[in-house]
């Protein structure tokens, strides 16, 4: 497996459309050859997440998907594509380390992104998952400076080009605010951090927020990084739209 870049990450948002459709989506992103997807843990106070997915999760939670209730269901699937947990914190601090272990480890999740949980707030909970094998995704905001990102790839390491893509990727934000408003994000900045962040470190990163056309990802890519899908393509699978159908176009060559 090629575990520097992978063509596109998609993001969905386990409930919506509904909890029994999520094994359908996830292997339908298998067929398409995609090996890697973020699955989004619904919160009532997504702080980082913009309409689109807070109305998501929103009505994920009003269908009653907690986190036990989506290892459930992806504990039962075959042949899926390896799985970053995106949540936050707070879901998993109430099952605990050790629990969330027990889960983890009859999961396809690989890795887990925890969106408001800064490297240093919780070293022995980040030790226990990391020890376990499931290590934190490192979050590199717009405003994170040299140094700051040094230490975030060292508090969080890349274990190597023998792990899976899932487990040594860098999440770029390739714009402040939240996710999935403003229009597409704006590309040359992105393309400036990109390079600039590739001159620190080797390891993949993978740049989200803003991003949906095409053309778009296409220019992600060749920056030698991975785009993320998320925004667009809930609020597709909301009004109705094939993950395929969606996804298909935005894949690349």
């Amino acid at each position: 497996m090629n575990t520097t870049i992978v063509p596109i990450l998609p993001f969905l948002m386990s409930g919506d459309p509904s909890l029994e459709a999520l094994p359908d989506h996830l292997a339908e992103v298998a067929s398409l050859g995609i090996g890697t997807v973020e699955l989004g843990v619904p919160h009532s106070d997504p702080i980082a997440d913009g309409p689109v997915l807070q109305a998501a999760a929103h009505r994920a939670i009003g269908r009653g998907t907690t986190l036990v209730k989506i290892f459930d269901k992806i504990n039962t699937i075959k042949n899926i594509p390896d799985v970053v947990l995106f949540s936050y914190f707070n879901p998993l601090l109430r099952m605990g380390a050790e629990g969330l272990l027990q889960h983890l480890r009859e999961s396809p999740v690989k890795a887990l992104l925890v969106v408001d949980l800064p490297d240093s707030e919780e070293p022995d909970f980040e030790a226990a998952l990391r020890e376990g094998g499931y290590p934190l995704v490192p979050l590199l905001a717009p405003t994170t400076t040299g140094s700051r990102v040094r230490r975030l790839l060292e508090a969080r390491p890349d274990p190597g080009p023998g792990a899976c893509f899932a487990r040594r990727f860098a999440y770029v934000v390739a714009r402040l605010g939240v996710t999935g408003t403003g229009g597409e994000t704006p590309l040359a900045p992105v393309a400036r951090r990109v390079a600039a962040l590739q001159g620190i470190t080797g390891r993949p990163l993978a740049v989200g927020f803003g991003l949906s056309d095409p053309g778009a990802l296409e220019a992600v890519r060749a920056m030698g990084a991975t785009p993320v899908v998320g925004s667009a393509l809930v609020q597709a699978l909301h009004e109705g739209q094939g993950l395929g159908t969606f996804l298909r176009p935005r894949i690349g060559q």
